[in-house]
């Protein structure tokens, strides 16, 4: 029976820290898109100013992907189902933070966008700390 009760309670906590996770996201794209849409043009040549337009446009599609890796990454959070992946700290770290590391390496080495860099440096850290608050509830709610 207590058994029971604990596995009710990891499938809550496991989907609240996945909906935590992609509220998160939904709401750094919004920032996000914010961010790029108050972007100041400077006014300067025809070719400064189709830069401008370039550059806007480019950090709108980086925004979509953006959207679409938080929220492939915020899915990988429910691996923590797996008792294995659960009960080992470095599997379950990676569950949070796998994913969201190697997409912020990639975007530190090829894309150098500051703005994209400074989002993923955000969603890094707050996962990071969804992931110890995570760890400190399931150490907590253990069964004996």
């Amino acid at each position: 029976m207590l058994q029971r009760i604990w596995a009710i309670q990891l499938i809550k906590n496991v989907f609240a820290f996945w909906g935590i996770s992609l509220l998160i996201s939904i709401l750094l794209f919004v920032a996000y898109r914010i961010v790029i849409s108050q972007t100041k043009t400077v006014d300067g040549n025809s070719f400064e100013k189709w830069m401008q337009i370039f550059e806007i446009i480019l950090n709108l599609g980086f925004s979509l992907v953006y959207l679409i890796i938080m929220i492939i990454s915020s899915f990988a959070v429910l691996l923590n189902f797996n008792r294995k992946i659960r009960n080992n700290f470095y599997f379950s770290l990676l569950t949070f933070l796998g994913i969201p590391s190697f997409c912020a390496i990639i975007v530190f080495i090829d894309i150098q966008l500051k703005t994209v860099i400074l989002f993923s440096i955000i969603y890094l850290v707050i996962t990071l700390l969804e992931f110890l608050v995570f760890r400190k509830i399931i150490n907590k709610s253990k069964p004996e």
